[in-house]
């Protein structure tokens, strides 16, 4: 399937978007009698008791036929989902046009990873002719709406001046707004922009506190990174970068 690739990375996070929201056991011990009254958003929830089995045994069957009540009174997100089932082909016969047709309809409707995809459709040409104005137009949308890949993406195009003017102000703003979700591309970038000083002065403690978050997340090139850092920062400068990037994972954790 065209979107196989993409689906394969997004599927799994679509089940639990309202997870932490929906979990708790008055919710869930309602959701039935809530979703037969016409409640779309309990529709939408049993459909996720269905799929991950909680509560309830686990039925794909059932699962896809609260899908359907629910995004037929219009929850975006039982439409994204849907969408996202009829691409793959799971539960229902294989429809690249009724899954984008679904997904370009939650999109509409402000869903941030809907949006994402959608970029990603006319960013690729993947079942539509690509379209650099309207992957334009989506990924600026899903970065508003707070999709961390699509933050990332808009704070390129203003670093490189793709379909956009170049602004280093608002490639790093986006950049920062994604970096701070966890998103480690971002870190990296954001870490190379303020180490090169793009549009402004060097800044090598944020710099080097960037690539130390993104580097505890895993990422080869950071250690790297740091090391050139310190062969031209100061021993306190280098404390100061590390008690910035523990400060950060800290505020994340809670703690």
């Amino acid at each position: 399937m065209i979107y196989r690739s993409f689906l394969t990375v997004l599927f799994p996070l679509l089940i639990i978007i309202l997870s932490v929201a929906s979990a708790m056991p008055e919710i869930a011990g309602h959701a039935k009698a809530e979703a037969r009254s016409g409640n779309s958003k309990a529709q939408y929830e049993l459909a996720r008791m269905y799929f991950e089995g909680i509560e309830v045994p686990q039925n794909l069957e059932k699962a896809i036929e609260w899908l359907n009540k629910s995004a037929d009174q219009d929850e975006p997100f039982a439409k994204f989902t849907l969408g996202t089932l009829y691409l793959r082909g799971e539960g229902v016969a294989q429809s690249d046009e009724k899954g984008l047709a679904l997904i370009q309809a939650a999109a509409e409707e402000d869903i941030a990873p809907a949006q994402a995809f959608m970029a990603y459709v006319y960013g690729k040409g993947a079942g539509v002719e690509q379209d650099p104005q309207k992957f334009l137009f989506w990924v600026e949308k899903a970065a508003k709406n707070g999709d961390a890949a699509s933050q990332f993406n808009v704070g390129i195009l203003y670093l490189t001046g793709q379909l956009v003017d170049k602004n280093a102000d608002e490639a790093r703003y986006w950049l920062t707004k994604s970096a701070n979700q966890g998103y480690i591309e971002a870190q990296m970038a954001l870490g190379e922009v303020l180490m090169s000083g793009i549009g402004a002065e060097p800044d090598l403690i944020n710099a080097c506190k960037w690539f130390a978050i993104a580097g505890a997340q895993g990422n080869p090139k950071a250690t790297y990174m740091i090391g050139e850092l310190e062969k031209v920062m100061s021993r306190e400068d280098m404390m100061e970068a590390a008690r910035l990037a523990n400060q950060w994972f800290e505020e994340r954790l809670g703690g």
